[in-house]
């Protein structure tokens, strides 16, 4: 046991240091044999990120097992503002802005105790969401214009990330249909900074920064049927959750240096805040069919309910005065998301010991065009493709995977230009790996 509390710790304090370059919303997956199957699971489920796919899988394993294995994403986007609006907000130009670069990490831990005949535990420690966006495009209009010291590097920023601890039971009921549940105790952690350029005289800009923490509950249920021998049929769903948040908001009016010599300034400050993160639900049904000895193949299908997402209120504790007249007691950041669809196919064919996969999704975007900003990554439906290996070594397996996720470039026109977004085309792709190794005793 002190040795499952240390790797637990270990794997925490992993997660923790990975949420730094995290960001965005969901990730597309938990395991790297999952992943390089596109997704399409849930009728497998036949390893420990089972608890993610369908918690049901876990009543068909037959041996404990620890699995150690980790997300790499190598995130690109771009955005290119429309020449009317970069004219109406001096400090930004009609040309391509490209997102700061960085390799980002998820690491996860997974442990089954599956010798029992009938009833299978688990216990997992990965990310289900993360991903984000820094930006480093607002550039001072004129020389003149020189903002006190503390003026912030990125004007745009966006990170939510949450990591979910998801203790797992399942039971089967027959020797060929089971069910499973699991608990998640989710940590959350919301960043977001934004800049707006008030059209005074002096074009002045008005910075936004707000971060919050909080845990939260949700669970998720699966079925797995198995109608005939090489047949297999998951069912599986995670109830909508609430994360409350609590941290602190700082909004600052930015005054330039004057022609009379009156030096630069900064009016606003910090407040406590609190605010909720709705995450959503969902349903999804996965088919898994062993055409031959060698070669099985995969389909899934899922629905997210990110409706639930319209829009994070912001509550202070005391109102911010910005100037003479003006103070801010609340804040809402717009999302208004959609309902989303998602379906995958997947196989995995048996070479010499190896396990050669190759995997595809296509999935839907939630953001609609009334509050596409640079900041969220997700700017279109995308494809991805998926390859993948896999092998055994006694107790040991080790797998590996390589993912291409593309997106369709998006435009925002100057006539579909509101509140809560900013027009101009987008473009986004991303290239991630994932590693695993899996001990079976």
């Amino acid at each position: 046991m002190k040795q499952l509390r240390s790797i637990l710790l270990s794997v925490m304090m992993l997660l923790v240091i990975g949420q730094l370059f995290a960001g965005g919303f969901a990730l597309s997956g938990v395991g790297s044999k999952a992943t390089a199957l596109g997704g399409a699971f849930r009728a497998l489920a036949d390893d420990g990120s089972a608890m993610y796919w369908n918690p049901a899988g876990l009543a068909f394993q037959d041996e404990n097992s620890v699995s150690l294995g980790g997300t790499f994403i190598l995130p690109s986007a771009s955005w290119e503002p429309t020449a009317a609006y970069a004219a109406a907000n001096p400090g930004y130009q009609a040309k391509e802005y490209e997102a700061e670069k960085s390799l980002r990490a998820f690491p996860n831990l997974l442990v089954t105790m599956a010798k029992n005949e009938r009833i299978k535990y688990g216990l997992g420690v990965f990310v289900p969401y993360g991903l984000g966006t820094t930006w480093s495009a607002y550039e001072n209009p004129s020389s003149a214009l020189i903002y006190q010291g503390g003026f912030p590097e990125n004007d745009m920023l966006s990170s939510i990330q949450v990591i979910d601890v998801h203790p797992t039971i399942a039971y089967k009921l027959l020797d060929n249909l089971s069910l499973g549940a699991g608990l998640s105790l989710y940590y959350g952690n919301i960043h977001i900074a934004q800049l707006e350029i008030m059209p005074t005289s002096v074009f002045t800009p008005v910075t936004f920064d707000m971060a919050g923490k909080g845990i939260g509950f949700g669970a998720n249920l699966g079925v797995m049927y198995q109608p005939l021998e090489k047949l297999s049929l998951g069912l599986s769903g995670k109830i909508p959750s609430d994360i409350p948040l609590k941290g602190d908001a700082e909004i600052l009016l930015w005054t330039p240096a004057q022609a009379d010599g009156t030096p630069p300034g900064k009016l606003g400050g910090k407040e406590d805040i609190k605010a909720t993160l709705k995450l959503p639900g969902e349903v999804g049904l996965g088919l898994a069919y062993q055409l031959t000895r060698d070669l099985t193949l995969l389909a899934d299908y899922s629905y997210t309910m990110w409706e639930r997402l319209n829009e994070v209120e912001i509550e202070m504790e005391n109102a911010i005065n910005i100037m003479p007249g003006m103070s801010v007691s609340e804040k809402a950041l717009v999302f208004n998301w959609e309902n989303t669809h998602r379906v995958s196919l997947g196989g995995e064919y048996d070479l010499l010991a190896n396990k050669l996969r190759l995997g595809f999704f296509f999935d839907q975007t939630p953001v609609p065009e009334e509050t596409q900003l640079p900041t969220l990554s997700d700017i279109s439906n995308k494809l991805s493709g998926n390859i993948g290996w896999g092998r055994d070594f006694g107790k040991i397996g080790v797998e590996a995977n390589v993912q291409m996720v593309l997106f369709s470039e998006r435009e925002i026109a100057d006539s579909a230009q509101t509140a809560n977004n900013r027009p101009g085309k987008y473009n986004t792709n991303s290239l991630s790996g994932n590693i695993g190794l899996n001990y079976r005793f």
